[in-house]
């Protein structure tokens, strides 16, 4: 009978993987509990589907940034329950913590959990934290912009991304064109599926590109692909499952799958006469 523990870890794997229970606790036994090989082995087998399941996380709280002069925070608090979430005072104290990140005087999760968090666990009698943050300040001429994702104005956001855009000059900065290039990376940070992981492919890690390889050579093994030609079509499921799923720059852009970012980029700063780069990204969303 599995332990409590090890129940746990399987409905986490599940609910991450969205494979079935028996499977999940299989990939568990044969990976001898190590949850990130129990995911592996589970997408081998043809069993995993994260990425849509990431679209039906269910944990509460609230994801909200800030823009603040030449800087930007954003963070996610968990609760319990919607009800507290929805509740004034989880509002406002999460506008507190947010204002503070922005400002550059919110020292740690721990402090803004100390400072803040607790007492209002005591007011509402639920239990709730800070889970992380982040905090975008310019070096030179740039753009820094949030956006926060709700379907109900009186219910708080569940996903949300900060972005940081450098420029040619502070005239291109505050140009209506960076603007609205703005929007449309965050609109297309917060609602890809599946979400950007990293800016460029510069910024895989070599174990992870492998452990992909590894993995797409083992399911086109299983459909019957021929031994010869794994090496061609390997190299396009790379391109196409990995690097222009997870790579920002690579991916297409939801308004016009025709054109990927790289190519927004380059039509911006063709409009405002000087290169526009994405400095940073950060997308949260509750559960992730």
């Amino acid at each position: 009978m599995p332990t409590m523990d090890s129940t746990q870890l399987i409905k986490d794997l599940r609910e991450k993987s969205g494979a079935g229970m028996m499977d999940c606790k299989r990939a568990l036994d044969e990976a001898k509990g190590n949850f990130e090989e129990a995911m592996t082995i589970l997408r081998k087998k043809g069993l995993s589907d994260a990425a849509k399941k990431a679209t039906r996380v269910t944990k509460e709280g609230a994801v909200s940034f800030k823009i603040d002069g030449k800087a930007g925070a954003i963070l996610e608090i968990n609760s319990e329950t919607d009800f507290v979430a929805k509740g004034s005072d989880f509002q406002a104290m999460v506008k507190t913590i947010v204002d503070k990140a922005a400002a550059g005087t919110l020292k740690s999760v721990e402090a803004a959990n100390d400072e803040f968090v607790k007492p209002m666990v005591g007011k509402l009698g639920e239990n709730m934290a800070v889970r992380r943050y982040v905090r975008f300040e310019l070096k030179g001429p740039g753009l820094i912009a949030g956006y926060a994702h709700q379907t109900d104005p009186a219910v708080p956001a569940k996903k949300g991304a900060l972005i940081e855009l450098s420029a040619p000059t502070d005239a291109a900065a505050k140009s209506p064109e960076m603007a609205e290039l703005a929007k449309e990376l965050l609109l297309q940070i917060v609602g890809n599926i599946p979400t950007a992981k990293y800016l460029a492919r510069e910024e895989i890690p070599a174990a992870d590109i492998a452990k992909e390889k590894e993995i797409q050579t083992e399911i086109l093994r299983k459909e019957g692909k021929p031994e010869a030609s794994l090496p061609k079509i390997l190299e396009g499921k790379i391109n196409k499952l990995f690097y222009q799923a997870y790579c920002l720059l690579e991916q297409p852009s939801i308004r016009d799958p025709k054109t990927n970012v790289t190519a927004l980029l380059k039509a911006a700063g063709a409009k405002v006469g000087g290169e526009i780069k994405i400095a940073r990204f950060a997308r949260y969303q509750l559960g992730e």
